[in-house]
């Protein structure tokens, strides 16, 4: 009887102990930084008048067992307006781009050493100009959108991984004008990037 029980006891513990292993949720941490180059694209100022954004970014996620998380990424974008349209970007120049991507991500396991991060986010943009005239002042717009992109990631070893991003960000701001053409000239505009980065898990 003894032994019976005995063997009931060893039984329940290491069914117990598995599921509490099947059920920990361990949610694993990542942080990276990364080259971006970003360009609009459609009929707005950005595309038109603008060169393509050149800079870096900083970023990290929060991932669990279920491949769903959550990120940030920060970057530092910077630019200067075409030869020759200054006048039209309204008599500033130097533009520079700093922007918040909020998003939710989701992974896809590819092979052993790739997988594939898909995002969907909100998007807050700080967009700083530099009068023409007078360089120690600042013509500042705030802005706001939606973020939509995918990273594909290759893990050399365990905590150290490299990856590609591709991200579309819609972009609005506050310029009004009497006339509605311009003003959706100047107030929306829609930007393609591209990333290269370095990333650490923990």
């Amino acid at each position: 009887m003894k032994k019976l029980a005995l063997l009931l006891l060893l039984t329940s513990t290491l069914l117990f102990s598995q599921k509490k292993k099947k059920f920990d949720l361990d949610v694993v941490a990542n942080i990276d930084a990364k080259m971006t180059l970003m360009t609009a694209v459609g009929n707005n100022s950005f595309s038109k008048l603008v060169r393509p954004f050149f800079g870096f970014g900083f970023g990290g996620n929060l991932m669990t067992p279920i491949n769903y998380g959550v990120g940030l990424d920060v970057n530092f974008l910077y630019s200067n307006v075409i030869y020759g349209e200054e006048s039209r970007y309204g008599n500033i120049g130097s533009p520079s781009i700093i922007s918040f991507d909020f998003f939710l991500t989701h992974r896809d396991y590819l092979s052993e050493d790739f997988f594939l991060e898909e995002m969907a986010g909100f998007t807050f943009y700080r967009q700083t100009n530099l009068y023409i005239d007078e360089k120690s002042a600042k013509n500042v717009n705030l802005g706001s959108g939606i973020n939509l992109g995918a990273k594909l990631v290759y893990m050399m070893t365990e905590p150290q991984q490299v990856f590609l991003s591709a991200k579309l960000n819609t972009y609005k701001t506050n310029i009004y004008n009497e006339n509605k053409d311009i003003e959706k000239f100047y107030n929306q505009a829609t930007f393609i990037s591209f990333g290269l980065g370095y990333r650490y898990q923990f």
